[in-house]
């Protein structure tokens, strides 16, 4: 094969739905509360973090902050107009 994306070592082409790419990227917690420095840091992401996983590491962030839970209540808005 000349033309194309191509690889002898799998013996199909690249643009094969077969072919993937793997790539590892390092995480990180923090090593400590963060109440003796008053320093807090969060979680690392990556680009599968959803927001379920942000909003959890947020909850954890705030009660080290805070010693409370933190308790998000949908409020009443009133329409101005």
């Amino acid at each position: 094969m000349t033309s194309g994306l191509y690889s002898e070592k799998l013996n199909y082409p690249l643009t094969s739905p077969k072919y993937r790419f793997v790539d590892i990227t390092p995480l990180y917690t923090p090593t400590s509360s963060g109440k003796a420095d008053n320093i807090f840091i969060t979680r690392s992401y990556d680009a599968t973090s959803h927001f379920e996983t942000v909003v959890e590491d947020v909850q954890d962030v705030w009660k080290r902050v805070t010693g409370k839970d933190l308790v998000l209540k949908k409020r009443e808005v009133e329409v101005q107009g």
